[in-house]
């Protein structure tokens, strides 16, 4: 191991021409910063190490050398200025290859097979086509609102079953019935895997490849067993789903969706060959199984940072509530049509971004090519990682940063960063499902808003509970459990939103 890592320091150093490498935590000998790399509340970490080293923060992990970049600027001058070697991915031995990930252009290598994923997606999910997606997101915050009133304490499932219904009946035209439907369930333990190799330095298999040949049954190898467990959700996943469409498809019951639309267009296309047609199937299949996995958990986490918000701060609420009643009245709920007449439910949804980015650091880049920035050497295969949170919380940009305040982005002021720009990732690898979740975050939050009032919630003897702004760690981030009332603003609410099954039949 140490002649390995030696080497690999050596090779770095002759590529540097001398340069130094960005600031950072001074490293120990042959173990790098291993121990300057958080394993919990990573975006108070990362944002302690930003105060101290600036722009930059360089760490060395084991011979794996990390950036960390904290400024808005700098991110954009590496990841769109320099988008042509800054947006490949590092290889990812536990997810890719023992978990079974290797299919998700998320994860894949920059090169012309991501290019080939990206572009299917990026065409049916881009702005101009997102509105065909309305009716359906219009039901399906519907649903939510009339489970929220049914149940209003079990909020966090009915948001889980909010973002995972509307996200099968988009992809796969499949109506889910239930919170613990077969495919939601499948589909979180294989995101929850993901989530847990994600955290950098989770398995040593990351960092020696090697170790992903050793023997299951070992003793020491624990993280295979968890692999092999996790391996089987992500498979079916990926698979169920499409064969049940490709199945309607045949039996001619199949409802229009993502797959079932893009696999009729391919059976009309005569001038394909067998394997053409084999190849852009098992590219469907792979963009489906990837809307699913990067839109649920990440739509679960904003939806519930937008409730512990309006806990926190009645005052957004009652502005919004305002606004809805002006333009819409009374007597109906909001949709899409009236997007453009709601600043203010904009506004609430920049700020749901930007006050608990759902992913703080996001997924790393990895640099292609040694690189000379600013004065310092950035080493080839270095991961690269924006650091959302930071970026999200300058008080340079964002005063009070740690308030829970819409009115910021009403002012037209361009020293003001739109959110959207940092919350959905960066450059060639930004999330292409952006507007579509975008669309899904205003209608839910449009409809909550006009049917609901949302206060602090009760322990079992009637007594207020305090409530506070907390978050847990990880690849995706979500609040800590909290309680909070919610309750129709009057009876005309109530019936609006009891009338909502008719309009759904």
């Amino acid at each position: 191991m140490y002649v390995y890592l030696h080497r690999r320091r050596s090779r770095q150093l002759a590529n540097a021409r001398h340069l130094p490498t960005p600031p950072g935590p001074k490293p120990w000998p042959i173990i790098g910063n291993i121990c300057d790399i958080p394993r919990e509340k990573e975006s108070s970490a990362y944002n302690k190490m930003a105060k101290e080293f600036g722009d930059l923060t360089f760490l060395s992990v084991l011979g794996i050398s990390i950036l960390v970049v904290n400024n808005y600027a700098t991110a954009q001058e590496l990841f769109d200025k320099r988008s042509a070697n800054y947006s490949d991915r590092n290889e990812l031995p536990m997810i890719n290859d023992l978990m079974g990930w290797d299919w998700s252009f998320g994860h894949m290598p920059y090169g012309p097979r991501w290019k080939m994923h990206r572009t299917m997606f990026h065409r049916q999910f881009q702005s101009s086509v997102v509105s065909a997606f309305w009716p359906t997101q219009l039901k399906e915050a519907h649903k939510l609102i009339r489970r929220m009133l049914s149940h209003p304490e079990d909020l966090i499932n009915h948001l889980r079953f909010n973002s995972a219904s509307t996200i099968m009946n988009v992809t796969y035209g499949i109506e889910v019935q239930d919170e613990d439907d077969h495919y939601i369930t499948v589909a979180e333990t294989a995101l929850d895997g993901m989530a847990k190799a994600a955290n950098p330095g989770a398995f040593f298999v990351d960092i020696f490849p090697i170790l992903k040949y050793v023997p299951s049954w070992m003793p020491f190898a624990g993280f295979k067993r968890k692999a092999a467990f996790w391996r089987k959700s992500v498979s079916e996943m990926r698979n169920a789903p499409f064969e049940k469409v490709t199945a309607s498809m045949k039996q001619g019951t199949a409802t229009p969706s993502f797959v079932s639309n893009l696999l009729t267009d391919l059976e009309l296309r005569s001038d394909l060959s067998e394997a053409t047609i084999a190849k852009e199937s098992e590219t469907i299949k792979n963009c489906a199984g990837l809307a699913y996995a990067a839109g649920a958990e990440s739509t679960v986490s904003s939806l519930s940072s937008f409730m512990l918000a309006m806990v926190l701060y009645p005052d957004v609420q009652e502005k919004a509530r305002r606004e809805i009643d002006s333009v819409v009245g009374l007597g109906r709920l909001p949709d899409f049509n009236d997007r453009g007449s709601l600043p203010y439910i904009d506004a609430i949804v920049k700020e749901v971004l930007r006050w608990n980015p759902v992913a703080p650091l996001g997924l790393p880049h990895m640099a292609t090519k040694d690189d000379e920035f600013r004065g310092y050497h950035i080493p080839a295969g270095t991961l690269v990682l924006g650091n959302s949170w930071t970026i999200l919380h300058d008080p340079a940009v964002y005063p009070d940063p740690m308030a829970f305040n819409p009115d910021r982005f009403l002012t037209n002021d361009p020293a003001v960063l739109d959110p959207v720009y940092v919350a959905f990732g960066y450059g060639r690898r930004i999330c292409p499902g952006r507007f579509m979740a975008e669309g899904q975050l205003w209608i839910s939050i449009a409809c909550i808003l006009s049917a609901f009032q949302i206060a602090p919630g009760k322990d079992e003897n009637g007594r207020v509970v305090t409530t506070e702004a907390k978050f847990a760690s990880g690849l995706i981030c979500h609040p800590l459990p909290f309680k909070a009332s919610i309750r129709p603003r009057n009876e005309k609410a109530r019936m609006l939103i009891e009338q909502t099954a008719d309009l759904s039949a």
